[in-house]
């Protein structure tokens, strides 16, 4: 089988994108590692494409949003694909407000300042760009801040304290690890920490997990963990989520590689995809 890796190659977190290759390639296929623009040619030629860290470890607010055509060529070509077809944070934070809405527990969400009551009584407010990540671009406001800066290319939210971000890693709807993040990934992003969930809270990350029915690829369920222990959603990372594999111990590890290699294969299987009638001339 010929596996096309889609990356960002200029990202620091490149080492565990290696450490996937490396195993099916032990495994006897062949693997190519290539950064988002890679020339569209190699569409003919590679059975399946893997779409890993695309996102920009250096984004601004200018190119934060910066969208790729790779991926709404291999969509619209129906070519098979791991991590292209999450309905969540592949699109925007848009989503937020419709699980706040629909009673799910996330971070309270809003987009619309009519809505501002919804957010109860708070000092502060966090603006967020819908096309956004890490951070980037988000504002802390009082209320005549906020309305004189909002438009509706952003979401709203309450200005919380917690105490750590929680973040649930899974591959399809089964949970692999979970690690703790004291105080927070942003602005510094600490060693991350084994999380000993309990069961109400597995409960709660894989009732957000199974949201993307019949999906294929990772998923990050993150929370922020409030000064109660309450955990609140901020985010269902779906589309290129970095995976701390750095941080976590050599079974665990082992175990998420082996289980996102038997992932791809099941994949393969169900779309009955014939990759023996391509070849590459040399192994990459």
């Amino acid at each position: 089988m010929n596996i096309l890796m889609i990356t960002n190659i200029d990202n620091d977190e490149k080492l565990e994108d290696i450490w996937l290759a490396r195993a099916f390639q032990e495994d006897g296929h062949n693997v190519a590692i290539v950064d988002k623009n890679y020339d569209e040619k190699l569409e003919s030629i590679f059975d399946i494409f893997l779409k890993r860290n695309t996102w920009n470890s250096n984004a601004t607010i200018e190119n934060v949003s910066e969208k790729y055509s790779f991926t709404e060529r291999i969509i619209k070509k129906d070519l098979p694909r791991i991590n292209f077809d999450g309905k969540y944070d592949g699109s925007d934070k848009s989503y937020l407000v419709k699980l706040f809405k629909n009673g799910y527990e996330t971070i309270p969400t809003i987009d619309n300042l009519d809505d501002l009551k919804l957010l109860k009584n708070t000092s502060k407010y966090m603006m967020k760009r819908k096309e956004s990540y890490d951070g980037i671009g988000q504002l802390v406001l009082e209320k005549e801040e906020l309305k004189s800066k909002f438009n509706n290319s952003y979401i709203v939210q309450p200005f919380m304290k917690f105490k750590s971000e929680v973040q649930f890693y899974y591959i399809k709807d089964k949970l692999e690890y979970v690690l703790e993040f004291i105080p927070s990934k942003v602005p510094v992003y600490p060693k991350a920490i084994k999380y000993e969930y309990n069961s109400d809270e597995l409960e709660l990350a894989n009732k957000f997990a199974c949201l993307n029915a019949e999906y294929y690829g990772i998923q990050r369920i993150d929370f922020i963990k409030l000064e109660d222990d309450t955990l609140l959603l901020t985010e269902i990372e779906d589309i290129s989520p970095y995976l701390d594999l750095n941080q976590v111990d050599r079974k665990t590890k082992e175990k998420f590689i082996i289980d996102y290699k038997n992932m791809v294969y099941e994949y393969m299987q169900n779309k009955n995809v014939d990759y023996n009638k391509k070849s590459l001339s040399n192994k990459t």
